[in-house]
């Protein structure tokens, strides 16, 4: 009887792995896909200056649209080249589009820093496409 419970154990462990494994598949419609996801930006725009004595917070808002689904899209928001104020991978699998909408309160800003958004979007097709947005922040 503990040979089969065992043995019902490790196939139910590796029906979940192949599952798994095979959640995202491309399939033959995937590879006739060459359009790349697009990044729709709504703010900041590139070389705005946000002033933190107005609105405290950083919106880092856009959208992104693929016409066969996207696969992942990642988020950074860096401050003076080195300072990693936002790190979002969010779940975005399968979706045709995806609106983001983060706030960030940075801190130690003492005169006008330079920040960057860096949006990386890919689709199923292996299509993948990067917005830089460069913009400044005072206090």
């Amino acid at each position: 009887m503990t040979n089969i419970k065992n043995t019902t154990k490790i196939l139910a462990l590796a029906i979940a792995t192949l599952i798994s494994l095979n959640a995202c598949h491309k399939t033959h419609a995937d590879s006739n896909d060459t359009a790349k996801p697009i990044i729709t930006m709504v703010e900041p725009m590139a070389n705005d200056t946000l002033s933190l004595a107005v609105e405290p917070e950083i919106h880092v808002e856009f959208t992104v649209t693929d016409e066969t689904g996207l696969h992942d899209v990642s988020v950074l928001l860096i401050k003076n080249n080195t300072d990693t104020l936002m790190n979002e991978t969010p779940t975005v699998h399968d979706l045709k589009v995806f609106s983001f909408h983060e706030h960030v309160i940075p801190t130690g800003i003492a005169s006008l820093v330079p920040m960057k958004v860096i949006i990386k979007a890919a689709d199923h097709g292996d299509n993948v496409e990067t917005k830089t947005i460069d913009f400044f922040v005072e206090p």
